[in-house]
């Protein structure tokens, strides 16, 4: 009698297989590296954190004011540790409490443009990172890594072109990255205006994105419809305020383009990416 049970047995062996297949699959898939981008939701003004495995790179350091809400952000998270801090440029919405960060945090690199700041804040940032061992003014196209990532920063072509006739050209000295996580690709790009906008159009640069924060808080100009047509991102994100939001004609304009918003008016904008696909929401400011 026992051996007229075998073959039910085995047969019952074999039928649970492809389920056991099915639950190694649900473990690689888990197990599948992703990144984070953490648009924080501080007004119309920027801080970036990019998060993948253990490595972090954060982009820009809102205003002086700002310093209590980032560095609790980082705090939730665990995070006492830079791979890289980028300050796009050195208007007081980006690089404010860039000091405040560089003195709390330990940072192994650390990159800025290439020109002088004429701000308080531009000051106190570079006295608080004298002596660091890797900071650098970026001048020419740098790239890197951030864990399975891959960044390049592209600076002003031809500063001079801005600086020398403009007095706002601390936004067109932005430096802009571009990031790629497996087949997909994220495009941050400071607060470029009109005359870099135009420059990055003309430049032999692949500027296609699945994911872009959007210039200068969302503010209109008109070489903003040739950028975005050249990038051709699906998902979009703005730093703003109730107080300055941004312009009618940009949202006319993504819509036009069929490119998807998201702002941070009502909290973080938090985008997941496991290499082959993005997910954004906002965060509410309760979950931080």
């Amino acid at each position: 009698m026992k051996h007229k049970r075998l073959p039910a047995l085995i047969m019952s062996l074999l039928m649970l297989l492809p389920f056991a297949g099915c639950a190694q699959g649900q473990t690689e898939e888990s197990s599948k590296p992703t990144i984070e981008i953490t648009v924080f939701s501080i007004g119309k003004a920027d801080s970036i954190l990019v998060r993948t495995g253990d490595n972090t790179m954060l982009i820009d350091c809102g205003e002086e004011s700002d310093e209590e809400y980032i560095l609790s952000e980082l705090e939730k998270r665990s995070i006492t540790h830079l791979d890289v801090l980028q300050i796009t440029h050195f208007d007081k919405d980006h690089v404010g409490s860039a000091a405040a960060v560089a003195g709390k945090l330990d940072i192994d690199k650390i990159i800025y443009p290439d020109y002088e700041g004429t701000r308080s804040e531009y000051s106190k940032f570079m006295q608080a990172i004298e002596g660091h061992s890797d900071s650098s003014a970026v001048s020419e196209i740098i790239s890197g890594t951030l864990g399975e990532a891959q960044y390049t920063v592209y600076p002003a072509e031809s500063p001079e072109n801005y600086y020398s006739d403009d007095s706002e050209y601390d936004n067109e000295m932005s430096l802009v990255t571009k990031l790629s996580f497996g087949s997909k690709t994220f495009l941050f790009t400071g607060d470029a205006e009109k005359k870099r906008l135009k420059s990055m159009i003309k430049q032999d640069v692949d500027w296609s994105c699945d994911w872009i924060k959007l210039p200068h808080h969302g503010r209109y100009c008109k070489q903003l419809s040739g950028f975005l047509s050249q990038c051709a991102p699906t998902y979009s994100v703005m730093t703003i305020s109730s107080a300055e939001p941004a312009e009618d004609d940009t949202i006319a304009l993504l819509k036009e383009l069929n490119i998807q918003s998201f702002d941070t008016l009502s909290g973080n904008v938090v985008t997941v990416c496991d290499g082959e696909t993005i997910t954004v929401k906002n965060e509410s400011t309760e979950e931080g």
